[in-house]
């Protein structure tokens, strides 16, 4: 991998973050009224954050021990009790207003992640799912990343994330209504930046080395030092029967 790529630093300085907008909707849709939250899949807190400056007291599930402890500092002194669990095998002592998941849903085992959230969440209380989808603003861009991905690496889609459809609601589990809505907004990368974003990414973790090197060098010679980034929030709430 590119010298410039390795030095870029730890996945949470990488990652993005969530709209303000998306956390007061949530929260008026939640209507939490003192109740508390859970989070799944809560990494190093990048949503935690968002929430807990809202003043909302969270239980964050969190299965990487390296995360938990990241995120344990980070919210030190704030209401926020960090589990360090997969949610699959977390047994609350509480049901809760509110779970909401970051980014992080589609690792959750299908088989039993609906009817977990269903036994976490009170009645009437709110599923809230998000993630973010990323791509060069710039058509011509794009098109140089997939000319160099044409050349390396046809079969991995750079510009297609490897995450959920939209969940199957209403009905599943005692979900119902649902609400969704797209949060579209922009950044500026270093180029180096948004290339090793990709480098996370498990398309491209498994790549034989040499291949993922010899490509993101690639488009690192065709771009200029930055990139405009489109960002698509997507959000889905549900609440319980």
């Amino acid at each position: 991998m590119p010298e410039r790529i390795r030095r870029t630093g730890s996945r949470d300085r990488l990652r993005l973050g969530y709209p303000d907008e998306l956390v007061a909707d949530v929260l008026a849709y939640a209507r939490l009224d003192g109740s508390p939250a859970i989070e799944v899949g809560a990494g190093s807190g990048r949503a935690t954050m968002k929430f807990v400056a809202r003043g909302v007291r969270i239980t964050a599930v969190e299965p990487n021990p390296r995360l938990a402890a990241v995120l344990t500092r980070r919210v030190a002194g704030a209401p926020v009790t960090v589990a360090v669990s997969t949610f699959e095998d977390y047994v609350p002592d509480r049901r809760f207003g509110l779970l909401f998941s970051a980014q992080a849903w589609h690792r959750v085992d299908p088989a039993v992640r609906w009817r977990k959230a269903a036994e976490a969440v009170t009645p009437g209380g709110v599923v809230a799912l998000f993630w973010n989808r990323e791509r060069p603003a710039d058509r011509a861009v794009n098109d140089e990343i997939r000319a160099a991905h044409q050349v390396y690496a046809p079969r991995v889609p750079f510009d297609r994330d490897m995450l959920p459809d939209p969940p199957p609601w209403p009905g599943i589990h005692g979900l119902a209504h649902r609400d969704s809505h797209v949060y579209r907004w922009q950044v500026t990368m270093p180029t180096v930046d948004f290339v090793a974003t990709l480098a996370t990414r498990s398309a491209y973790t498994a790549l034989p080395p040499e291949t993922r090197s010899t490509l993101f060098a690639d488009i690192l010679g065709r771009l200029d030092n930055e990139v405009q980034v489109a960002v698509d929030t997507e959000l889905y709430q549900a609440r319980t029967r």
